[in-house]
């Protein structure tokens, strides 16, 4: 017999899904919760209750959102086939091979005694799962929401080891899939867990200023509900619980306690789009707007429609938002809404799906795994084919990486490109929301410079894949152009270079001949910018080994670092290749970015040997939204030691304080801020891309 506890679980189950499920789907859902519980009977969770009352919550969770029969079904099999002696044979046996399917989709992988293989390979797993029915990630994000909440009852270093995995990977994985709500509820809980102290203090903020935020909120609202009764538009308008927003901002740095404590927010929800462009229209004509987004026509990866604005008040800005009822519904369920999402979230969800199936082609589970990381943390640009279909790319993509994007032959016969109407190369970086049109000639093929401009991993693997598939005799042509074209920043050409400039490269590159060289030239396995770099860089400046050494693929090459934007180790970064040798920049510098305009040519993408390197030291330049006394001055000084972080100079000038540190790596950087902001009352601190020229008078602490 059951308990108390499992029976009352069950009875809120029966509840939820009798109010939408027919009775025969009732009863299957019921018979496999009794399954489910004889499968768990004895097995209790940390907390000391019946193992089964975890599924059934899952259950109940995807029952709030009305999922199917098959999808509850699988919910509360979810742990059975890992954690029992029942088999995926046994499940498909008593409820089908659709619910089984669903069960071993989100069964963890444990191959080997390697932990970090079995968790990049289980993860592999859902991918692979979801690409073939996304219930199955619906299921894994109800699921990990479920433990989520139930946290206390382990140890404080499991608590922060699932909080930060939660954050990695399922927070940016619920919202690549439009499922917000999830994603909202997932990332306040991660806060929680990961810095009580910080989360302490904002939701002490936001109490102490709730009288006059709701103050403030109450003159808003009314001001928008006359403006809607005035003209005569019929909607409703709803307070928005920004709290999750707000905390986001101040994680990020970018929000102090002041402004968090004076930003409100409003969703307005309509009868049309027509509706919601007149009363942007009418705000627009109101009130000062600060910014305006249309993500209606423009929706968010995702399938996040709506318009978006933020309008200026006397001591208060208000973010608003701007749609009908089915956007608002499909920006908080996405993928969950299946077919009754409108058509630009199922084409926004698809369009990420679509970068999530390269990825899983990949054959090493731990760099898919990586890949997966890079691809869900990564900043992205959301694009549009000429018909307003959705492409996401990550920030710094072409047009070569849209082209293959759109399509196999789109990118291996594409000439140029078309860019809000303006033609342009193929080595335009892009913005998000240009209209993208790719030109085409049959006879084109692909050009291996391209190489050196793109940014995504379909490209960069449909280009190799057409290169290494070329003849032998052609590949050595092919790799002699491009080494011509490289060895033109030089004012040099391959007929110009010694037999002691090939020695140099043979040995190099421990080749035999030089139409091996050519080979890796033309199959990508070597940039032909390294081999004119390698030559004659050296020819004005001495090569820096430690630089070398941490930069991988560039030993042999002159390295140096660009003093426009200081990059420190762990920063995502590009190269420019230059007269001076091998430059490295942080990925969105805007000289890096004007140089890839004008020169793409000259562009190489970088990598970082190692994440940590205590023998290499970086300046790193700092700005406090806040004036530092002398004994302050002093706390920041002790503090930055405490991080094992030398301080080279603190400045004070016009109400902020700049300050130069001396880090091993990025990390550093951000304990540094976080530890800073947490002693001086959560300042707002921004990290410069170069030192402040200050004048003499300015207070200085060295």
């Amino acid at each position: 017999m059951p308990g108390p506890m499992v029976s009352q679980a069950k009875q809120q189950l029966n509840a939820i899904i009798d109010a939408y499920l027919s009775v025969s789907d009732v009863e299957r859902v019921l018979v496999a919760c009794d399954y489910a519980d004889t499968a768990h009977d004895g097995v209790a969770r940390k907390s000391g209750e019946p193992y089964i009352l975890h599924p059934i919550a899952v259950s109940c969770i995807l029952a709030h959102m009305r999922l199917d029969a098959e999808t509850l079904m699988a919910a509360l099999l979810h742990d059975v086939i890992e954690d029992t002696e029942f088999t995926k044979q046994d499940i498909t046996e008593k409820f089908g091979l659709t619910v089984a399917e669903l069960v071993d989709g989100v069964t963890k992988l444990s191959q080997s005694s390697d932990k970090e293989y079995n968790k990049a390979a289980s993860f592999r797993k859902i991918l692979q799962a979801t690409l073939q029915d996304p219930r199955v990630i619906i299921i894994k994000l109800a699921d990990r929401y479920h433990n989520m909440t139930t946290l206390g009852a382990l140890r404080p270093d499991k608590r922060a080891r699932i909080a930060q995995e939660t954050f990695e990977i399922f927070v940016p994985m619920a919202r690549l899939v439009g499922m917000n709500e999830m994603a909202d509820n997932l990332e306040h809980l991660c806060y929680q867990n990961l810095d009580l102290d910080m989360y302490n203090n904002v939701q002490e903020a936001l109490l102490q200023t709730k009288p006059k935020r709701c103050e403030y909120q109450t003159k808003w609202e009314n001001n928008l509900t006359t403006l809607l009764e005035q003209h005569q538009i019929t909607g409703r308008i709803k307070k928005k619980n920004n709290n999750i927003e707000l905390l986001r901002h101040f994680v990020k740095n970018d929000i102090d306690l002041q402004e968090l404590t004076h930003s409100h927010a409003f969703e307005i929800i309509l009868q049309s789009i027509a509706d919601c462009d007149r009363l942007a229209e009418i705000l627009k004509e109101s009130f000062k707007v600060l910014s305006y987004a249309d993500h209606i026509r423009r929706p968010l990866p995702g399938g996040n429609q709506s318009l978006m604005l933020r309008l200026k008040g006397e001591k208060t800005t208000l973010s608003l938002t701007i749609q009908t009822e089915l956007m608002r519904k499909a920006a908080r369920f996405g993928v969950v809404l299946g077919e009754n999402a409108p058509q630009a979230c199922r084409s926004a969800i698809q369009a990420s799906m679509q970068n999530l199936n390269v990825l899983v082609d990949g054959e090493c589970a731990k760099t898919t795994f990586s890949e997966l990381l890079d691809y869900l943390h990564q900043e992205k640009i959301w694009v549009y084919t000429p018909h307003g279909h959705l492409h996401e790319l990550p920030q710094g993509a072409t047009a070569v990486d849209f082209a293959y994007s759109a399509s196999l032959f789109l990118g291996n016969h594409a000439v140029g490109a078309k860019i809000n109407g303006e033609t342009k190369p193929l080595s335009t970086p892009l913005l998000s929301g240009q209209v993208i049109e790719i030109i085409t000639d049959v006879l084109a093929t692909p050009n291996p410079d391209w190489l050196s401009f793109i940014n995504t991993q379909k490209a960069r693997r449909a280009l190799q894949n057409i290169l290494r598939d070329q003849d032998q005799d052609e590949q050595r042509l092919v790799g002699q152009q491009a080494l011509n074209r490289a060895l033109k920043l030089f004012n040099r050409s391959v007929s110009d270079l010694s037999l002691a400039d090939w020695e140099n490269l043979l040995n190099w590159r421990h080749l035999n001949d030089k139409e091996q060289l050519f080979e890796q030239i033309a199959v990508g396995d070597l940039l032909p910018q390294l081999v004119a770099n390698h030559l004659f860089s050296q020819d004005t400046i001495q090569t820096s080994n430690n630089s070398s050494r941490l930069i991988l693929g560039t030993d042999g090459i002159d390295v140096k670092y660009a003093h426009c934007c200081n990059p420190v180790l762990g920063d995502p970064i590009q190269g420019h290749l230059s007269r001076r040798g091998l430059i490295v920049h942080r990925a969105r510098c805007h000289n890096l970015l004007h140089e890839q305009q004008q020169h793409p040519e000259n562009i190489m993408p970088l990598q970082w040997t190692t994440e940590d390197s205590e023998d290499i030291s970086f300046t790193a330049y700092l700005c406090l939204n806040m004036l530092l006394n002398d004994e302050q001055i002093s706390e920041l000084i002790y503090l930055c030691r405490k991080e094992k972080v030398g301080v080279e100079t603190v400045r004070s000038h016009e109400d902020k304080t700049y300050v130069n540190i001396v880090v091993h790596n990025r990390k550093q950087i951000a304990e540094v801020i976080r530890n800073l902001r947490m002693h001086f009352g959560f300042p707002r601190i921004s990290r410069l891309a170069q030192p402040i020229a200050i004048t003499e008078s300015a207070k200085v602490a060295s």
